[in-house]
């Protein structure tokens, strides 16, 4: 009855009760209600040979009433929400042959009283939480357990070491003790297990070294896995295997810089994954013909040098290749038809790309942050499955393709930092599945096609670093209502911020900086649901941790934020962060007191615009706040009371605008303006502390009329200069630089400037501290 609907089976335990002749019980997966499976004591099932009630959550405790029928050979219950201790009393399931517990929330020991199954043969109980010392169990173990075929004990907290038990049991043919904390050495007499087809130690503390000696009797192993240990292996170079591998996992395994040369002599391997085992040097060139079978092959995270092959076309049966992170030079090679997973980012590849790398079949192209060159194919339009093409962080040229309506399944698009040209090609609006576009830092131009309005699924667009130019689409606020991150900052937009952008109950970020914005903040700017509450919306995969492909290949979503003053990249904890940046524009009229209701904003930057009125109460309660710029505007009266409640602050810019009164006292704010004058500078009658006379500029200052005019001349010949040198030198840089360099050039002018304006304030600071004490004297 395996896979029936029995949910409303509430009495099904009773039922079964009555069937004192039953010898097989199949109920996989057939979704029974949760029930507590010791609420009756089963006594009538005297003959139930096999039990298999796996694949239904039961959330109870192991069913006592199992060790009272003797004839039992096999009990299926994995996956069936099981929690609590093994109970001892599996003892007296002496027929008992298979034992699979796997995939429930047993925790504490695994009894010793289980030694005294003497005709197991199978033994299953991991992905549970058991703990103890696997090497007293084991010794236990061998007692009389010498038909045990299969162990596995994979992700518990079983500890100590393997020490001499693992040899004792002669027909072990699959042995799974990974995800555990066993530490020690591998002992020789492993190799007396000469059934072995499957080892899997990986992921533990284990040290030492695995010699020929441990290797030398194991002719039948097919899959060997000892990633993330501290073993070595270490063999001569003519070594021989005795056996022929289907899969070798070594992962962070510190191989000894070479690639292993007895490697050449497994030609039937279809997975081999060495990332991150130090592998120095240049690929020999048998690998790439001794090894042509293939499927997936992992070697990212190394120091391998050299370049690749000009064709891996031979290779027919590769699916995953993932030579990421190392300093591969040269031309991507041509690939095979039956490629699905690519993954060659980071690297020195360079020159354009080949005529083809992959096929009808091929899923995942990452081939960011290389030296690549000239324009994107068209090919690429003519993967059905592709689902993430990342071809970021290159030299690539001219315009996008304009052909992507095939590409239906396509959810990552990533042509960030090249060197594009034109326009948005509009067949990018025919991809619905799209969650994530990145187009910034190009030099892209135009208005955003409409035709993306129709990319509802989208999480992230990051068009910012353009020249992209007209007023920014209301149908971004409309249609886009899973939107977590728009990024357009940097551009040529003009006109008012749409208030449909409020609409957008998921947005996190918020970066429309640095364009020609009009008008008034929008009223709604408190609506963004995401930066007002701890949102229960869920969270894509892509933005927490990536889209892992395949072993190693992912793709992380990562954007620039400018916060506390400069640019950080925020990758894996993005999810975790709320901004919103629309300084540099031209915005007018007052601060909404809405915004108030942004109580988990973290950065909010309204600087550089012409912003008036009084700051609102109401910015006191986003206690979240850890950076907040609202300088280079023409905002007046005092700063509110309420401000002193943003203790999180570290980050405080309201120079250069019409602020008077005195700096909240005994608070944050007043912290932070002794640390760095500057962050108020400009404000005519603004006080830090005036007991000491700390203003900026209070009416009643009779300072000595010589000195005065001694400073201001002071002021006007640096002045003079620094606008005579800016002013040529920007002339001369626009003439000469391209787009990219110019806008280093002026960051760099922006940074200097601020630096001379914080070492003139401080240096006033000074000087007023003197008169101050000069008063006092006459």
């Amino acid at each position: 009855m395996s896979w029936w609907n029995l949910s409303a089976a509430s009495d099904w335990l009773d039922s079964l009760n009555t069937l004192a002749s039953l010898e097989v019980l199949h109920l996989f997966s057939t979704n029974l209600p949760p029930t507590n499976l010791n609420s009756q004591s089963q006594s009538n099932l005297t003959v139930l040979n096999e039990i298999d009630l796996s694949g239904n959550n039961f959330s109870s405790r192991f069913p006592y009433w199992l060790a009272n029928i003797h004839t039992l050979s096999s009990i299926y219950l994995n996956k069936c929400g099981l929690h609590g201790p093994i109970p001892e009393v599996v003892r007296n399931l002496t027929s008992l042959v298979d034992l699979y517990l796997s995939d429930n929330s047993l925790a504490g020991p695994i009894p010793i009283s289980m030694s005294r199954l003497c005709n197991l043969r199978i033994l299953d109980l991991s992905n549970n939480n058991l703990v103890g010392d696997i090497g007293y169990l084991g010794k236990a173990m061998t007692r009389c357990m010498k038909g045990l075929s299969m162990i596995k004990l994979r992700n518990n907290n079983l500890s100590r070491s393997l020490s001499r038990w693992i040899g004792s049991f002669p027909n072990l043919f699959s042995v799974d003790l990974s995800q555990n904390s066993l530490s020690g050495h591998v002992h020789t007499n492993i190799s007396q297990l000469t059934n072995l087809y499957d080892l899997d130690l990986s992921d533990n503390l284990l040290e030492g070294i695995l010699s020929e000696q441990h290797l030398a009797n194991l002719s039948k192993l097919s899959r060997l896995d000892l990633s993330y240990n501290s073993l070595i292996i270490s063999v001569g170079a003519s070594w021989l295997p005795p056996f022929q591998l289907f899969g070798l996992w070594l992962c962070s395994f510190p191989l000894e810089s070479q690639f292993p040369q007895w490697l050449q002599t497994q030609i039937g391997i279809e997975t081999l994954d060495l990332h991150k085992t130090g592998i120095l040097g240049h690929l020999p060139d048998w690998l790439w013909t001794s090894l042509s079978s293939l499927v997936s092959l992992d070697l990212s995270n190394n120091r391998i040098t050299g370049m690749l092959p000009l064709s891996l076309v031979h290779m027919k049966s590769l699916q995953f290749l993932g030579l990421s992170s190392n300093q591969l030079e040269g031309q991507i090679p041509n690939m095979p038809e039956s490629l699905e997973l690519l993954d060659l980012s980071n690297n020195s590849l360079s020159r354009s790309l080949p005529n083809s790398v992959g096929g009808n079949k091929t899923r995942y192209i990452l081939l960011s942050s290389n030296r690549l060159n000239r324009s994107i194919p068209t090919y690429f339009c003519n993967m059905p499955w592709l689902s993430a093409i990342d071809l970021s962080n290159n030299s690539l040229s001219g315009e996008l393709p304009n052909c992507w309506k095939n590409s239906t399944r396509l959810y990552v698009v990533d042509f960030s930092n090249n060197k594009l040209e034109g326009q948005i090609p509009s067949s990018l609006g025919t991809l619905t599945h799209l969650g994530s576009l990145h187009l910034n830092n190009n030099r892209l131009s135009g208005s955003l096609p409409s035709s993306l309005r129709s990319c509802r699924l989208l999480n992230f667009l990051d068009l910012g670093d353009n020249n992209l130019e007209g007023s920014i689409p209301r149908w971004i606020g409309d249609n886009l209502e899973f939107l977590m991150i728009l990024r357009l900052r940097s551009n040529h937009f003009t006109g008012n911020i749409p208030s449909e952008l409020s609409q957008l109950q998921g947005l996190k970020v918020l970066d429309l900086a640095n364009n020609k914005l009009s008008g008034p903040l929008p009223q709604g700017i408190g609506n963004f649901s995401a930066m007002a509450s701890q949102m229960s919306m869920p969270i894509p995969p892509i933005l927490v941790f990536g889209t892992t492909i395949g072993g190693t290949l992912n793709y992380n979503e990562s954007i620039y934020i400018s916060i506390k003053g400069e640019d950080r990249l925020y990758s894996r904890i993005l999810y975790l962060m709320r901004s919103i940046d629309l300084s540099g524009n031209y915005l007018t009229g007052g601060i909404p007191t809405e915004i108030g209701a942004l109580v988990e904003l973290k950065n909010l930057n309204l600087s550089k615009n012409l912003l008036s009125g009084h700051i609102p109460e109401t910015i006191g309660n986003m206690s979240k706040l850890e950076s907040l710029d609202l300088s280079w505007n023409r905002l007046s009266g005092i700063i509110p009371q309420s401000m002193t409640s943003l203790h999180l602050l570290s980050h405080l810019n309201m120079s250069y605008n019409n602020l008077s009164g005195m700096v909240p006292q005994g608070s944050q704010l007043q912290t932070l303006g002794d640390e760095d004058p500057y962050i108020y500078a400009g404000n005519k009658y603004l006080c830090i502390h005036l007991a000491s006379g700390s203003c900026f500029e209070q009416k009643d200052n009779h300072v000595d009329q010589a000195e005065d005019n001694d400073g201001h001349d002071i002021w006007l010949y640096i002045f003079s200069g620094l606008g005579f040198g800016v002013g040529f030198s920007s002339v001369w840089w626009l003439l000469v630089c391209s787009k990219a360099v110019g806008k280093r050039y002026f960051q760099f002018v922006d940074s200097t400037c601020e630096k001379v304006i914080r070492w003139m304030i401080l240096l006033e600071k000074k000087v007023n501290k003197k008169t101050v004490g000069k008063r006092s004297v006459l």
